[in-house]
């Protein structure tokens, strides 16, 4: 009994010990914990102060321009159709066989050039017939004047006859009064009498219409003149000659078809009076009037290889606008004069650069330049600041380059601004205005970075 005790304080007392050992262990790593923060806190109070970082503001390298404001044209691109305001579709003016055919379609030809025949056969028996009648008016035409000379000339004749006549009666009826003739010679005076009044009457009737007779005679001539007239005419139609300077759009005739009048023979195109027909903004229509009624000159260039390559272009002028908008288009048609070249093709699309009437103090600025549509940078003392602007047209110079025309109260001569694309832009943000050079030499640190040298 007594050993059981003893067994169980043994085994009381080892697990108190273990439960000692336990809380020592911890203690212990308290301590050392305690006296590693003690020994660190006491390093950082009595170790040197170390001087604050100053951080750098960024500088962004951007491309940078001195802007003129001066006097320059806004440009427009628009796109037209060659055409000729005068094409001719030439028909017959008789009926006659085709003889021959000169040219093709597609050639050119001058002024006067025959391009087809007509047989000239029956237009030369017609021309013929023609002249028989006029030949015919001619005589008759006189024969009458003749007759009536001659009337004139026995007009006295008759006068005299019908006086002498008169005379006559007088004498009868005076000796039929005194009883020394017959009442049937009286009778018979008095019937020559009146037969000689009616003679003259007649001839005077007659010569009163000899003049209508005359002027008969003339229409008849005039008539047969203008008949033969017709017939020369209709002889000079069968040589089908060019009326102007052109190419020959289409031929409808080939050697041996029958033609009637009024049958279409073929089409040509007068080349020195091209223009091309483009479609401009109805916006932009008044200003356009306006210009032209005040005598500014509208002009415009066809944008192509030529131009492209430096070459010389042609210069287009505007003629003037069409009086309403088509259905189906947005725009107002635009005529502008083209010079005679022989080498166009009609129906072609061109792209023209029509020039604007000029716009006073705008600067020219690339696209990128442009930030919100409404605003760019100017360049102060390394630092940007936004500058309200005002849009007002596009301009593609003579190398071909396209810029913006924009207007601003704020912007002077000398200004600098900045012409690259710079996400982070914002008044205030620091720059570094370089040259193109030397951001092509660096690397880019933001993409769409450009440089232009000088704006005006």
């Amino acid at each position: 009994m007594q050993g059981d005790n003893n067994f169980g304080q043994q085994i009381f007392w080892g697990r108190q010990l273990n439960r000692f050992r336990y809380i020592g262990t911890k203690a212990a790593g308290v301590l050392i914990l305690g006296m590693f923060v003690l020994t660190s806190a006491l390093v950082v109070a009595t170790g040197p102060e170390a001087a604050p970082v100053e951080r750098a503001e960024r500088e962004w390298p951007v491309a940078a321009s001195v802007v003129q404001p001066a006097a320059m044209s806004p440009t427009l691109q628009a796109y037209g159709r060659l055409e000729s305001d005068q094409q001719a579709t030439l028909r017959a003016g008789l009926t006659a066989d085709v003889s021959a055919v000169h040219f093709r379609e597609g050639d050119w030809v001058n002024a006067g050039d025959v391009m087809l025949e007509l047989d000239p056969r029956e237009a030369e028996l017609a021309l013929r017939a023609a002249q028989a009648a006029e030949r015919r008016a001619e005589a008759s035409l006189k024969s009458v004047v003749s007759d009536y000379e001659l009337a004139q000339t026995l007009a006295t004749h008759h006068e005299d006859q019908l006086r002498i006549a008169r005379e006559k009666l007088q004498r009868f009826e005076s000796l039929h009064t005194q009883r020394m003739i017959a009442d049937a010679q009286l009778d018979e005076v008095r019937h020559e009498a009146t037969e000689r009044a009616m003679v003259h009457a007649s001839h005077q009737a007659s010569l009163a219409d000899y003049p209508n007779q005359i002027a008969q005679a003339e229409a008849a001539l005039e008539e047969s003149r203008a008949s033969l007239a017709r017939a020369e005419l209709d002889l000079r139609h069968t040589q089908v000659a060019a009326p102007f300077n052109g190419r020959i759009l289409s031929l409808g005739v080939a050697v041996g078809d029958r033609i009637s009048v009024g049958s279409e023979l073929l089409q040509v195109a007068d080349y020195d009076r091209l223009q091309v027909r483009a479609s401009l903004p109805i916006e932009m229509a008044a200003q356009l009037r306006g210009s032209l009624q005040s005598g500014q000159v509208v002009t415009a260039t066809i944008n192509d290889a030529r131009s492209a390559s430096g070459q010389s272009v042609q210069v287009l002028e505007l003629q003037g606008l069409a009086g309403n908008v088509k259905s189906g288009q947005s725009g107002i048609d635009g005529f502008f004069k083209v010079p005679a070249d022989a080498t166009l093709a009609l129906g072609a699309v061109v792209n023209l650069n029509v020039r604007l009437p000029v716009e006073r103090d705008v600067v020219a600025v690339p696209m990128h330049a442009i930030y919100d549509n409404d605003r760019i940078y100017r360049i102060d003392h390394s630092r940007l600041e936004a500058v309200q602007i005002e849009r007002v047209g596009e301009h593609i110079d003579q190398q071909g380059n396209y810029h913006v025309l924009v207007r601003s109260q704020s912007l002077t001569a000398g200004d600098q601004i900045m012409v690259s694309q710079l996400p982070t832009a914002m008044t205030g943000l620091l720059v570094n205005p370089v040259t193109e050079s030397a951001l092509v030499d660096s690397a880019p640190l933001q993409p769409g970075v450009a440089a232009v040298s000088s704006i005006n």
